[in-house]
């Protein structure tokens, strides 16, 4: 008999469709969003390893005597003496060459004269200063090395420093300082492993060294300096309002997990370097942030309510303090501190500088000779003939329609070509070509890339263009997107890839697109390098990513820090320069220093804080003459001339975004800020302004070594061989003085 196998009662059968169905919906599901990646083995990418500092152990250290100012010396070199005074736990340190004495804090001679009080007071006098909560409070409360109930220990570290060690008795708080000797100056660090929180209270922020260096309102002329946007110095003399007295950002500028998109601030230039300065007289000390930047801040504090003194220095913070929802079907929040504390390291060094060096130049000097020793800095680049010249051409991108949308070609392979060899014709040189809006789907932030969209040659004609520009010796890089990304038009699904801030939640901006976990966005970067390198591409140019931000992710299951992000973005930038020859960002924040060839759109203004008298290119002279770099585009200066002479007067090469069609077909598109990019409509301004940027070839592989204010509005940049470059603000003009030899 044959059994019946279909059901005859409708009940069964309709019970047997539904079965069949969930079981088919659960296959397709997992089918969805199973991992298909490359791993990140297939790249050559490892998981970062952990390296923690170490705590000293040992006898406690005494002093056998001190000076009459109360200090031991603990360590020397033939240029400096690291002192301590046992009594305080502050530090000085000797400058053997000239006897000066830089200090921890300023001499109690000169506090006699304060007029804070209280805790205020005991702060000038410590250290550090300590914000720390209690249970299940936000509320945050201070302490410092002069509280009755902290206890201090002292260890040696070998010959070359000291380690103190404090203990609140009443808050079960631990920590220690390690300070060791350079011959440059000297470091503080506060290793992870010397923190224990074995009470209620929790460590939230450690700002280290806050009055080192200070200086009196009314004692010496000079300047702080804080790495905004390209540096910026607070001059000691100006009249200012009380408001501009604080300047706190954080290094790399906000991390988006710890923002709500309704908590969104002012747009401002973003740190990019971990550097801050301070100059006083013929004094001045350069502070590099090495360990912990991830997570510190910059703080600048002018004489007003909290002291008489200028001082600047990093701020660390431990924990965060995030809206918490109190259920799922409201929006009410609770204020609340973050459990676990970040377990990085924090170090700084502190270079001292004096003399001809006691600048923002020497400053600038001694971070680029950091980065040439930590091998972030390559050697100085080749000398050329004439000045590089980025031309970045939008290839189209895709438009709103009614009942749909339509792609709006803006400029073919074969139109780039025409442009590229009318502008060669004319004299310009030394090109590099980048090309955006090429991907299939023409949306900026999407996945859909191949093939490369046929409005425009489609992948045979990207192929043509690329040989024909090797025909020329022109490399071709095409621009790409890898952190945020439109959901409808991703390989990445919000919930199961998006990053999530710190309360957990899915990450997303007002138009819905979210920030991809950067191991899956690295992943993802393979399968684009391996079609890319079909094509005979020389490399990706990453407009959004690995040089502009880093963030951290609290997906429980994999979470990730700020460090870790940056760690990946760099392993990225190595496989892509490996694979295809040249890799590019934007904004070139520290951490791609090493691994990028070259970075477009370098920051060069300020954030006009009140605080900030004067910017100077502290970045670009780190940089010149080892890392290529361009201002902003030519074509989208917000005030042309002026923009103009700051990109020669900071040493940039000339870069221009174009397209073949009037801009208005961008209108509405992922490129609609691209207002006035006609090639027709630029051709001769873009000569015209290589034939200026060209005077400037022969110091395009040479180091700066100076700049300053000649008058008001004329500014002097020098090179290696002696060559100067004198921008005049005031007549629109810049003259190039040739020297004498490197």
């Amino acid at each position: 008999m044959v059994r019946r196998l279909w059901p005859v009662h409708p009940k069964r059968r309709i019970q047997l469709i539904a079965a069949t169905a969930a079981v088919l919906a659960i296959v397709l599901l997992w089918a969805f969003n199973r991992d298909t990646l490359p791993k990140l083995e297939a790249m050559n990418i490892e998981v970062p390893a952990a390296a923690r500092l170490s705590v000293a152990q040992g006898e406690d250290w005494k002093p056998a005597a001190v000076d009459p100012e109360g200090y031991a010396t603990v360590a020397a070199n033939s240029r400096f003496s690291l002192r301590l005074d046992p009594k305080t736990s502050q530090i000085a340190m000797l400058n053997k060459s000239n006897g000066y004495l830089w200090r921890s804090n300023p001499p109690a001679g000169q506090l006699a004269g304060e007029t804070v009080k209280g805790t205020l007071l005991e702060n000038m006098q410590s250290p550090y200063i300590l914000e720390y909560t209690s249970g299940t409070e936000t509320k945050r409360s201070v302490t410092n090395a002069l509280d009755p109930k902290m206890t201090t220990r002292y260890t040696r570290i070998g010959t070359d420093g000291i380690q103190v060690t404090y203990t609140h008795t009443e808050l079960h708080i631990s920590f220690v300082l390690q300070y060791r000797i350079t011959d440059s100056g000297f470091e503080v660090s506060v290793p992870s492993s010397g923190i224990a929180e074995t009470g209620e209270a929790r460590l939230f922020a450690l700002n280290v060294l806050p009055f080192f260096g200070a200086v009196s309102k009314a004692e010496e002329t000079g300047y702080l300096f804080v790495p905004d946007g390209p540096g910026g110095l607070v001059y000691y003399d100006r009249k200012r309002p009380a408001i501009g007295t604080v300047y706190e950002f954080p290094i790399y500028g906000e991390d988006p997990s710890h923002l709500k998109e309704r908590e969104r601030k002012t747009p401002r230039e973003q740190i990019g370097f971990p550097v801050f300065g301070l100059k006083r007289g013929p004094q001045a000390f350069a502070a590099i942030v090495k360990e912990g930047q991830y997570t510190a801040s910059v703080k600048a504090v002018l004489p007003g309510n909290i002291s008489s003194y200028n001082t600047v220095s990093a701020n660390f913070s431990y924990r965060q303090e995030y809206g918490r929802k109190v259920s799922g079907i409201t929006k009410d929040v609770v204020g609340t501190i973050q459990k676990n504390r970040n377990e990085d390291d924090r170090r700084v060094e502190y270079r001292l500088l004096s003399g001809d060096a006691a600048s923002y130049v020497g400053m600038a000097q001694a971070y680029r000779a950091y980065l040439k020793e930590g091998g972030a800095l390559a050697a100085e680049l080749k000398p050329v003939d004439q000045v590089p010249m980025q031309l970045s051409f939008i290839g189209g991108a895709t438009k709103p329609r009614f009942g749909g949308s339509r792609y709006e070609t803006a400029t073919t392979f074969a139109q780039a070509e025409s442009m590229v060899n009318e502008l060669m014709r004319l004299g310009a040189g030394n090109i590099r070509v980048t090309y955006q809006g090429w991907q299939h789907s023409g949306y900026a932030r999407s996945d859909q890339r191949f093939p490369v969209v046929p409005e425009i040659g489609g992948t045979e004609g990207a192929g043509r263009f690329v040989q024909a520009m090797h025909d020329k010796g022109i490399q071709v890089l095409f621009e790409d997107y890898m952190s945020w990304k439109q959901p409808d038009y991703s390989r990445f699904q919000v919930k199961s890839d998006g990053i999530r801030g710190i309360d957990t939640a899915v990450l997303q901006d007002r138009d819905g697109r979210f920030i991809v976990d950067p191991v899956k966005a690295v992943r993802g970067q393979k399968d684009v390098v391996d079609r890319l390198k079909e094509l005979g591409a020389d490399g990706i140019h990453y407009v959004e990513g690995p040089g502009d931000q880093v963030f951290s992710d609290y997906n429980p299951s994999s979470p990730l820090a700020r460090k870790d992000t940056s760690y990946y973005y760099r392993e990225l930038l190595d496989y892509v320069r490996n694979r295809l020859g040249t890799v590019g960002v934007v904004r070139g924040n520290d951490y791609s220093l090493g691994h990028v060839s070259f970075i477009e759109e370098l920051p060069f203004s300020s954030s006009y804080d009140l605080m900030i008298d004067e910017t100077v290119p502290f970045y670009p002279m780190a940089l010149h003459g080892s890392v290529e770099y361009t201002s902003a585009a030519g074509n989208l200066r917000d005030v042309y001339d002026e923009q103009l002479l700051k990109a020669i007067e900071y040493g940039a090469v000339p870069y221009f975004r174009l397209t073949y069609s009037e801009s208005r077909v961008l209108k509405d598109t992922d490129y609609s800020h691209i207002y006035s990019g006609e090639y027709a409509v630029w051709k001769d301004r873009i000569i015209e302004e290589y034939r200026k940027f060209n005077q400037l070839a022969a110091v395009y592989h040479q180091p700066m070594t100076g700049h300053e204010r000649v008058s008001e509005g004329v500014y002097k940049t020098t090179y290696a061989d002696g060559t100067s470059v004198t921008v005049n603000y005031n007549t629109k003009r810049f003259d190039v003085t040739k020297g004498g030899g490197a």
